[in-house]
């Protein structure tokens, strides 16, 4: 089942019609990485108060909240006669201006710590310390060579560190009421006593953007990635922040994933609207270990990151690809998405009369994260803003199959994509070196000249 809200924890309170906060919206995803079993939560970050957001998910299909996430935003709140932990109910949202909080460009030194926090009735240490120092190699496997080669060497985790097991106050089943089950885990009672655990030993003002901890046993359903602001060693900030049971540290491609929603990246999913959104085996903000490469330390790796969510951080730009108009006829070379360097493009886009877009990439069955991929292919994302996963892998089976590893999904050459909302084709004319050459006709393109030269 998969569970939305906008989320946000505060002290008892009596609301009244016209209340409203400003603050930013920001969100929290567990991840249970099976079917159907995700949870969304969004809440408003306030100068010192987080407040649990409630809303249907008519009204986040209807607002554009997935991409307001960091922003500053003034929330109207219906009438409620008091709120403890639960949330209030959400009238209506507005994006303001101001800096960002979380999301954005992710440019340059992203330093995390990771923090190794056991209950304090599991003496279990599952992994020992050079475990996770060697988590964030600068190496293929490791994680600062993962982010390097995914940003497009944009951004690293260059200098994030761990730190060895700390004790809790509290045992288990205090944070972790139905450990294995539900949704339960008290998120902010483990981040509040494993910071603090770990305080003798960190010192929090030494640039660190995020928070990696490690528990020893079980959580709820999920690992959890997001952020918290709060005041560590005097140094108040937001903190992008992950919560990983023992079986997300095994597999790291679930560590990059948790991070990937630290950074402020949402799920991306296939076509099915099955509400499943961990079957696009092209993305690791969806399928995090599916057709993954398998590393003998640590698992499952991360596989890139869709092009419509490098654009979202910045990674890419306007001029790393071509975006197409509705006269456009243009054949273009796009390269492998794992090549950091060339000179032709990374993607395609086109804008849709709709609002909605689509990226185009080439994928490689190849390299230090990409070698299990279901097969070398152009992919086609359709991204629809406000949508929970805005990022949809376009298939041309139908129906849809359930996971994005067919040949519905990988165009190949010779095969051509026909947009159905404004009539633009898309031709996969060749595998060539580094990419697919790819040709886009826009739907009021008329006069078709075929010069000599085209490749």
């Amino acid at each position: 089942m998969k569970y939305i809200c906008l989320m946000l924890l505060m002290a008892t309170s009596v609301v009244t019609a016209k209340d409203s906060l400003e603050g930013v919206l920001m969100f929290e995803y567990g991840d249970a990485f099976t079917e159907n079993y995700a949870i969304q939560r969004f809440y408003l970050q306030t100068k010192d108060q987080r407040i649990l957001l409630n809303t249907s998910q008519a009204f986040i299909d209807r607002m554009p909240i997935v991409d307001w996430v960091g922003k500053r935003v003034s929330v109207s709140l219906k009438p409620q006669a008091s709120v403890a932990d639960g949330g209030k109910n959400i009238q209506s949202i507005e994006l303001l201006e101001g800096p960002e909080l979380n999301g954005g460009n992710i440019f340059g030194s992203q330093k995390w710590i990771s923090l190794l926090c056991k209950f304090n009735d599991k003496p279990a240490e599952p992994e020992n310390l050079s475990y996770f120092q060697n988590m964030y190699a600068s190496t293929p496997a490791g994680l600062d060579h993962y982010w390097r080669e995914v940003s497009y060497n944009k951004a690293n985790v260059v200098g994030s560190i761990a730190v060895d097991w700390v004790d809790l106050p509290d045992d288990h089943t205090t944070y972790v009421p139905n450990p294995g089950s539900g949704t339960g885990a008290e998120l902010t009672q483990l981040f509040n006593d494993c910071t603090a655990a770990a305080d003798a030993v960190v010192d929090f003002t030494d640039d660190f953007v995020g928070i990696n901890m490690m528990f020893n046993d079980v959580l709820d359903c999920c690992a959890w990635g997001g952020g918290r602001s709060a005041n560590l060693d005097g140094q108040s900030q937001f903190w992008r922040v992950t919560w990983n049971p023992p079986w997300a540290y095994r597999s790291i491609g679930v560590i990059a994933h948790e991070m990937g929603h630290g950074f402020g990246l949402p799920h991306t999913n296939n076509s099915d609207e099955d509400g499943d959104p961990y079957d696009n085996r092209w993305d690791v903000m969806s399928a995090a270990t599916g057709n993954a490469v398998n590393d003998n330390i640590y698992g499952r790796l991360g596989k890139h990151i869709n092009m419509y969510h490098k654009y979202r951080l910045g990674w890419v730009s306007d001029a790393d690809g071509f975006t197409a108009a509705v006269d456009s006829y243009a054949i273009k070379k796009v390269n492998w998405t794992a090549l950091t360097t060339s000179a032709r493009e990374k993607y395609l886009r086109i804008p849709l009369s709709d609002g909605s877009t689509y990226y185009i990439e080439s994928r490689q069955e190849s390299g230090a994260y990409e070698s299990n991929l279901a097969g070398t292919a152009v992919i086609i994302h359709h991204v629809v803003s406000g949508r929970s996963e805005p990022a949809w892998v376009i298939d041309a089976d139908n129906p849809p199959a359930n996971i994005a590893n067919t040949e519905g999904v990988m165009w190949r050459a010779g095969e051509t994509f026909f947009d159905p909302i404004d009539g633009y084709q898309v031709e996969v004319l060749a595998q060539v070196q580094s990419g697919f050459q790819i040709r886009i006709i826009g739907p009021d393109f008329v006069d078709l000249i075929f010069a000599d030269g085209f490749e």
